[in-house]
């Protein structure tokens, strides 16, 4: 018999049950068809139910490895680290004018050939022959409305006077960021175990970095500069830190006493890569666009660009045919480097 029902099949506990009625009993006969049988059945079916709805979750979240949802939120404000909720980009589009006119508060942006879309979020006048600004928000939150200089969006009403629309180099004032995943969750909360519990310094480092409003990830490093010294690695959630961000750490690490040694917050080192893909499909360009660049952007500090895991990405657009052309080997960063898309293209073969 086993030692304990978690996590175990119906049928290892059906058996075990049965087991159990034939040592306590004495009888050797529980077949099928039988009256007995039909009363182990029913009791197999009750613990059945109450292991799966209940002692196997709870076996589960008992420890900070295992907790997952809610349950990790839990051990989370133990220590007193919550978990970084979802939010909405806002920033500033800019517009062309050939004529007067007016763009109204609740009008649409559209990210050409995509879903992706931007409230204009005040009533914005215009002059002919004009440059001016657009102040917008994601419809949603998440970090996929972080779209890059140069996207091209468009007004989806008429907009007499307006000539075009372009998204500028820094046009994000607030970057959207997806609610926090349990994984780094996770990882953030062991940090705090270790600064308060353990007393390591690195992962006091690590734990104030990330828990700037903005960061995505930390990585510490000593350095030979002199004793104590540090650099405190930052990627941002939308992409490079800029540097109001790296200005916004230092002052975190400056509050809690962290910045006496010689301790210096930068940006990753960055390695470019470009990025094509051939394929046929239903799928748009755009939308074999975004998985590239979701999964560049998923890498972090120090992550491994692995042909393999992008192909795999691709499963769910159901392709018929699919070629990544560049890059043709994995790439792999040093610890304190970062793979950024110089660019993504997307070939639809007819």
């Amino acid at each position: 018999m086993q030692q304990c029902w978690i996590d175990k099949t119906d049928r290892e506990i059906r058996d075990d049950i049965v087991q159990i009625a034939k040592e306590e009993t004495g009888l050797t006969s529980f077949k099928s068809t039988g009256v007995l049988r039909g009363f182990i059945e029913v009791i197999a079916r009750v613990v059945i139910f109450i292991y799966q709805s209940s002692i196997n979750q709870i076996y589960k979240n008992a420890t900070l490895k295992g907790a997952s949802g809610i349950f990790l939120s839990f051990w989370g404000l133990l220590l007193g680290v919550a978990r970084k909720q979802e939010s909405r980009t806002t920033g500033v589009f800019t517009g062309f004018s050939y004529g007067d006119g007016s763009i109204p508060t609740g009008a649409w942006a559209l990210v050409n050939g995509t879903d992706i879309r931007f409230k204009v979020s005040q009533n914005v006048s215009f002059t002919a022959n004009s440059t001016f600004s657009i102040p917008v928000i994601a419809e949603h939150p998440g970090y996929s409305y972080n779209i890059g200089s140069g996207t091209e969006v468009r007004i989806t009403r008429v907009i007499n006077g307006l000539n075009a629309v372009s998204v500028g180099d820094n046009w994000i004032v607030s970057p959207g960021q997806d609610a926090e995943s349990d994984e780094p969750y996770r990882e953030r909360i062991k940090s705090r175990w270790n600064s308060q519990v353990l007393g390591d310094i690195k992962e006091v480092y690590k734990y104030h970095a990330e828990s700037v409003a903005g960061v995505r990830a930390a990585h510490i490093a000593r350095t030979p500069r002199g004793p104590g010294s540090t650099d405190v690695v930052i990627a941002a959630v939308n992409g490079l830190p800029g540097a109001q961000l790296i200005e916004d750490v230092k002052a975190a690490l400056y509050d809690h006493a962290l910045m006496a040694f010689d301790v210096q917050v930068k940006p990753p080192d960055v390695i470019p890569i470009d990025i094509l893909i051939e394929f046929s499909g239903d799928a748009s360009e755009a939308d074999v666009i975004l998985v590239a660049e979701n999964y560049v952007h998923s890498l972090g500090i120090g992550g491994r660009f692995a042909v393999k895991e992008l192909y795999e990405l691709f499963r769910p657009l159901n392709l018929r045919t699919l070629e990544i052309i560049s890059p043709q080997r994995d790439v792999q960063p040093d610890e304190q480097g970062i793979i950024v898309a110089a660019s993504v293209n997307a070939l639809k073969a007819a």
